[in-house]
C-alpha cells in the first residue's frame, strides 16, 4: 500500500484572540465543533464537513481524530440484466482526509492526498471552525520544517526583500511576549512587516566563526513563523563571476526566492492500523512542538 503524507499545522483562534474566555474557546468550543459536525460548506459542487470524529485517550493525551470529507451525489453506471444505466447515487459519494488534533498544543497532523490537497484541507478546516458563532474567526497555518527558514536565509548572499505576515499568539505563551515586542504593545491582531533594499537588507546582527545571529526583528519574526503564527517570504540573489572575452571577469547574479508556505513539515506514514497511524502521529506532533527534526525532515 502506498504511504500516506501528513502535514503539520497550528490551529489559532484569531477573531477572539483577545477574549477573556480564550481558554474556553480553545479547550471547549473548538473540540465541540469538531466532535459535533452538524454543518457543511458548499464549495466547487462538493459538500465539505467533519465526519467520523471522536475523542480518544492516547498515552498522556486526549486526541481528537476524524476526517475532513467532501461529498456529493453523482451518477454511476450500473449493469442491470443485460443493459447498463446511469443512476443518481442514493447516498453522497465521499472522499476523505484523516487528521489527528491535539487540543492542548493546538497542533494538527492532517493528511493530504490526490482528492484533498493540504491547502484545501487547511482552508476547509478553517472555514468549518470559523462558521461557529462562539469560536469566531480561526486561522489554520502550516508549520514549516524546523531550521529550514534560517538555513535558507543564511544561504542567500544578498537578501533584498523580507516579508512577514504574523498573527497574534495566545496571551501567556512565550510567543506572545515576542509578538508584543514586535508590535510595541499596539494591541494588533495581525502584523505585516515588509523590509526591502535592492542593495541588501541587514539580516545578520552578529556572526562568529561558528554561529550566526539574526537581527532582533528578523529573529523574532522567524521564531513566530516556526511556531505556526505566520508566514515569511524572502527574495534576494547570489553573485558569481565568470571569465568573459579578452580575459575580463564578468559578474552575474542568480535570483533566489523562498516561502515558508512551500516548506511545510510533513511525515510519511505506511502503517495500516489505526493504532499504528496514531503512534506515528503522536510522536510527530511532539517533535513538531519541540522543533525536533524527525527522520523524514
Amino acid at each position: 500500500m502506498r504511504s500516506r503524507i501528513f502535514y503539520a499545522a497550528k490551529v489559532n483562534i484569531h477573531g477572539n484572540i483577545l477574549s477573556p474566555n480564550l481558554r474556553e474557546l480553545i479547550e471547549v468550543h473548538i473540540p465541540r465543533v469538531i466532535l459535533n459536525p452538524n454543518r457543511s460548506v458548499r464549495l466547487k459542487s462538493w459538500n465539505w464537513s467533519f465526519t467520523d470524529t471522536k475523542q480518544i485517550p492516547y498515552q498522556d493525551k486526549q486526541l481528537i481524530i476524524g476526517n475532513v470529507t467532501k461529498s456529493r451525489h453523482m451518477k454511476q453506471k450500473y449493469k442491470i440484466g443485460s443493459v447498463t444505466q446511469e443512476q443518481q447515487t442514493e447516498h453522497e459519494l465521499a472522499k476523505t482526509a484523516f487528521f489527528v488534533y491535539d487540543p492542548v498544543l493546538e497542533i494538527l497532523a492532517h493528511e493530504s492526498n490526490a482528492e484533498i490537497s493540504a491547502a484545501d484541507f487547511r482552508y476547509l478546516f478553517t472555514t468549518l471552525l470559523s462558521s461557529d458563532m462562539y469560536v469566531g474567526e480561526v486561522r489554520v497555518l502550516p508549520i514549516p520544517i524546523p531550521h529550514k527558514i534560517r538555513d535558507e536565509i543564511r544561504s542567500i548572499q544578498i537578501v533584498t526583500s523580507l516579508k512577514f505576515n504574523l498573527i497574534h499568539p495566545n496571551p501567556g505563551k512565550e510567543e506572545f511576549n515576542i509578538y508584543n515586542d514586535l508590535i510595541d504593545d499596539a494591541n494588533l491582531k495581525e502584523l505585516d512587516i515588509s523590509m526591502t533594499n535592492k542593495d541588501g537588507i541587514k539580516v545578520i546582527g552578529h556572526s562568529t566563526g561558528t554561529t550566526t545571529e539574526f537581527t532582533r526583528t528578523v529573529e523574532n519574526g522567524i521564531t513566530l513563523v516556526e511556531k505556526g503564527y505566520g508566514e515569511i517570504r524572502v527574495s534576494g540573489f547570489d553573485k558569481f563571476t565568470r571569465p568573459g572575452k579578452r580575459g575580463k571577469m564578468i559578474t552575474d547574479t542568480k535570483p533566489r526566492k523562498f516561502s515558508s508556505s512551500n516548506e511545510v513539515r510533513r511525515i510519511r506514514v505506511s502503517e495500516l492500523t489505526l493504532n499504528g497511524v496514531l503512534s506515528k502521529l503522536y510522536t510527530f506532533i511532539g517533535e513538531v512542538k519541540n522543533k525536533v527534526k524527525g527522520g523524514q525532515d
